[in-house]
């Protein structure tokens, strides 16, 4: 912010010190921790709560992310908008603001009896479209509290500034950072495993009252400054402007990083289960970087974090590359190093360009601006134009450039002054990457114009090369100006990954039929690995398989000796003459039609348009339904609240069977296994001989614990059909299913024997409500 113009040497401090009192300046610093802190407590307090309004898909969350950035870019306009007025206007449009979040908060306490969280009379009334239905839901919710916590950061800093001229507002930044990593950290490790989701809100609530009273008593503090308070703005010394290309950078290398956070938390959530840890886990390291940069301009050391972001490149394509065989603890692992060197080069070129105090309110405008940005492609832009989840490639690429420009902007980085080593040495990891990826993942990488008899030899005169220009040139630095090879292999790295990374969506081409994407999921239609044959995929999991051979032939989790197999195939299942009526909620491919009998009625209720289209119309790709013997009804959209408005519109179904396979990523969606959600399944089934049936086959969630707690809740009998893929019978993937019913001897039926498998000891440490889910905790059970 300006500083003032006194004559003395050392006056400017003594004057600046006397301002405001050390407990002033401790409120400063309460105000902004405070408010940071609920910042990101709100984002996943709403969040887990918006999931089973909108299927639990794992796009909810990034939706969720793109509004808190476009609100936190209105608090930052907001902020610098209110920069312009005198002292004592600023003080009194916020201290007004705050006034009326406030009773915001107390409006939504009184209708909805809890602040924040929205009755659900509310979803009938929210748009059809997911994207805008999460953003008027937000808004609905928190709209005007989460502004007044947005414009927080870069108000408060002003006030600082101007009443602090001697100490710089940028650590306060570092402060706030630190406060919103302390809101994720313990929300996943101390507030969702122990609170209950409306105590949350009323906790949080409590916090916004302290944060809003802290936040007035520093407006009345700065609005009582004598005049001389407001000459530190109108007799500031002349600051000098930033170039147009300097405020594009500040645009610029926030978007890259904000596109990298949401394209990895995306990747993430499709590969094991949208659950607020693996939110936490990326953002914490996106904070984190922001916190690192912006407390000390030292902490971000050039050369070790560009290339910490080099090394992280090949990982990158790596983690691309063997999603399906990797460990999830390695994914996550090698998603996580690539996301926080990319976002520490970004945020660390972002300090070496920050301005000066004086336009403190543009610049944290524009790294909003860019970080909104980021966000709206990732959730708005990628699933119109692309139909895998490749704005993770943009991101990466883009994190390259940026960081290249910034080195081209300075003058005095390695980019104009780098020793003739330096590119040869990139040059050389560049050229070592192929055959480290061949040995890590035993894929053949090396280029097919180039084979192994001369990638070698290439390779060792390269390194010889390197090791000549190491020793000869120890000491000798480019001339400024001059074009040097380290700008070469800088280049070189740049085309590598682009190369790679477009072989990397190349890479099941031959296998690929169709690629769709949609808010729900982005699906894949591939040539199966038997022959002849079709599987629909979600990312690096199988939602189902037909075989052309055999195209009645259930399959995978379906197969005759798998538990639903045993449950829907075997005779005693419904004594004849029976016309069974069987629900599914999720279609995948179709496969439990083949279990149809004449007479028998299927229902299933599907979420995502595109995968019913995959098994409907005059040329189908999966023919389950069209050759089942059985009548075949389809519901869209989620099936909890398609199942509940039937309730109150219909009555009860009368389901023989209810099967519950619908699948976010990896796992079966929350709300779709709480204690609420089970109560509207036993209100359709036809009598104590209905069962329930749970696929629960998963790589990374146990939820064996969380169906047992349900079971003893509900005073049901519970089974357990475990089947290995190395069983003998049908071919296909391991499967675990659970069956429930009011009745014991309901499944005691002779196609289980020798097929159960045991069962935990109820927890009701484990039972879920809508009001209460710990998936973190059934992480650690795996």
């Amino acid at each position: 912010m300006p500083a003032l113009v006194v004559d003395q040497p050392g006056a400017e401090v003594a004057f600046a010190s006397k301002l405001v009192s050390k407990p002033s300046t401790s409120l400063y610093g309460f105000a902004i921790f405070c408010g940071a802190f609920l910042l990101f407590q709100v984002q996943l307090i709403l969040g887990k709560y918006a999931l089973p309004w909108f299927g639990g898909a794992p796009a909810v969350w990034t939706t969720c992310m793109l509004f808190f950035q476009l609100l936190l870019l209105g608090g930052y306009f907001y902020s610098h908008a209110v920069s312009k007025l005198s002292l004592r206007r600023q003080a009194i449009v916020h201290i007004s603001l705050l006034g009326l979040s406030l009773g915001v908060l107390a409006l939504g306490a009184i209708f909805w009896k809890t602040p924040l969280l929205p009755g659900s009379s509310w979803r009938s009334a929210l748009p059809d479209s997911p994207v805008l239905g999460i953003l008027s839901l937000l808004s609905l919710a928190v709209g005007l509290p989460y502004l007044c916590l947005s414009s927080t950061g870069p108000l408060l800093q002003n006030w600082f500034a101007r009443a602090h001229a001697a100490q710089s507002p940028y650590r306060l930044y570092a402060l706030s950072n630190a406060g919103s990593l302390l809101g994720l950290i313990t929300y996943p490790f101390v507030f969702e495993p122990n609170l209950r989701l409306h105590t949350q809100a009323w906790l949080w609530a409590v916090g916004y009252v302290a944060f809003s009273a802290a936040c007035i008593v520093c407006a009345r503090k700065i609005r009582m400054q004598p005049d001389y308070a407001t000459a530190i703005d109108t007799h500031q010394e002349d600051v000098a402007p930033p170039t147009r290309w300097g405020q594009a950078l500040w645009f610029l290398l926030p978007a890259c990083a904000s596109v990298m956070l949401l394209a990895t938390t995306n990747l993430l959530c499709q590969e094991v289960a949208v659950v607020p840890f693996l939110w936490v886990l990326p953002l914490s390291l996106y904070l984190l970087s922001f916190i690192v940069c912006f407390d000390n301009p030292k902490w971000y050391q050039r050369g070790f974090f560009q290339m910490l972001m080099a090394v992280g490149l090949p990982i990158a394509f790596l983690a691309l590359l063997s999603g399906g065989t990797a460990p999830m603890g390695r994914q996550i692992l090698m998603l996580s190093l690539v996301l926080f060197g990319c976002c520490m080069v970004c945020h660390g070129e972002l300090v070496r360009l920050r301005p000066q105090p004086a336009l403190l309110t543009r610049f944290y405008l524009l790294v909003s601006a860019g970080g909104a940005a980021g966000g709206i492609f990732v959730v708005v832009i990628a699933p119109l134009i692309f139909t895998g989840f490749w704005e993770f490639h943009v991101g990466l690429i883009g994190c390259v450039v940026v960081a290249i420009l910034a080195l081209i902007s300075d003058r005095e980085s390695w980019w104009h002054r780098a020793q003739p080593y330096l590119g040869m040495t990139i040059l050389l990891a560049l050229a070592l990457v192929p055959e480290v990826i061949s040995r890590y993942v035993g894929l053949a990488v090396i280029p097919e114009m180039m084979d192994r008899a001369h990638y070698y030899p290439i390779l060792t005169l390269l390194a010889l090369a390197t090791a000549v220009v190491i020793f000869t040139n120890r000491k000798e630095a480019a001339k400024p100006g001059h074009f040097n090879t380290a700008q070469f292999a800088a280049v070189a790295v740049l085309a590598a990954l682009c190369a790679a990374l477009y072989q990397g969506v190349q890479f099941d081409k031959n296998r690929q039929v169709r690629r769709d994407r949609n808010f729900y999921s982005a699906l894949q239609i591939q040539k199966g690995t038997e022959l002849n044959s079709l599987e629909l995929r979600h990312g690096q999991t199988s939602h189902g398989i037909q075989s052309r051979l055999h195209p009645k032939e259930p399959t995978l989790y379906y197969g005759r000796s798998s538990g639903i197999g045993l449950l829907l195939g075997g005779a005693d299942v419904c004594p004849q003459p029976c016309s069974r009526r069987i629900a599914v909620v999720g279609l995948g491919a179709g496969t439990l039609a083949a279990y149809g009998r004449p007479g028998d009625t299927m229902r299933f209720y599907e979420l995502n348009p595109q995968v019913i289209a995959y098994s409907e119309g005059t040329n189908p790709y999966f023919t389950f339904l069209r050759d089942s013997s059985a009548r075949i009804e389809m519901v869209l959209g989620d099936a909890r609240l398609s199942l509940e408005r039937e309730f109150k519109e219909q009555g009860s179904q009368n389901f023989d069977v209810l099967v519950i396979d619908a699948f976010s990523s990896d796992a079966i969606p929350v709300h779709l296994l709480t204690s609420e959600a089970l109560d509207v399944y036993l209100q359709h089934l036809r009598g104590p001989n209905s069962i329930l049936a749970f696929h629960v086959s998963n790589r990374v969630l146990d939820l064996r614990y969380v169906l047992a707690a349900l079971a003893a809740q509900k005073h049901l009998a519970v089974v357990r059909l475990h089947k290995n893929k190395s069983d003998n019978g049908d071919s296909g993937e391991r499967s675990d299913w659970i069956m429930l019913a009011r009745n014991p001897q309901a499944l005691q039926l002779g196609a289980f024997d020798g097929h159960i498998a045991p069962m935990p000891q109820p927890d009701d440490r484990m039972l879920w409500t809508d009001d209460f889910s710990n998936l973190f905790r059934v992480l650690l059970r795996r």
